[in-house]
């Protein structure tokens, strides 16, 4: 009777094959899943920032209505990214593209870069803004803020 050295601690060819391919077809099957996560969540993301910005200039217009209009603005920083919201001629507060999306989100050719409103409600000077998404290049939001009325415009643009 011979005795066998051999062992059997390992995977056989066969094996390695069986496991490679299974995994290659689960990750296939999963990817496409995955790039459209991405995609709606950049889009999201975006959208939120639009409302956020949205309150912001909405609630720039209710304050300029009850006194001292010309102290309050929203003004762009292209070079920092980042908005700055004045009341009463005083900072409240600054928002920074940087923190919010991660650097995923840009501010790109505004048409000017401050928002005033009279004592009526009405903007002083038409506002529109580019906000790009550096992940998603065709994902383009465009805000405005309508001459007279100040009503807010959000839309894709392409």
């Amino acid at each position: 009777m011979a005795v066998s050295n051999r062992s059997k601690y390992g995977f056989t060819l066969i094996e390695l094959l069986v496991y490679i391919s299974i995994y290659s077809l689960v990750t296939a099957l999963l990817l496409p899943c995955a790039e459209g996560i991405v995609k709606v969540d950049s889009r999201l993301e975006m959208e939120g920032f639009c409302q956020s910005l949205s309150a912001e200039v909405t609630a720039l217009q209710q304050a300029s209505l009850w006194g001292n209009s010309l102290q309050n603005k929203l003004m762009l920083d292209l070079n920092q990214q980042c908005y700055y919201v004045y009341r009463d001629g005083e900072l409240i507060k600054k928002v920074s593209l940087q923190e919010i999306g991660q650097g995923k989100l840009y501010f790109y050719s505004p048409s000017t870069s401050i928002i005033r409103f009279s004592d009526e409600g009405a903007p002083q000077a038409y506002f529109s803004v580019l906000i790009k998404n550096r992940r998603e290049p065709q994902l383009v939001k465009k805000f405005e803020v309508q001459p007279v009325t100040g009503r807010i415009v959000i839309s894709d643009s392409k």
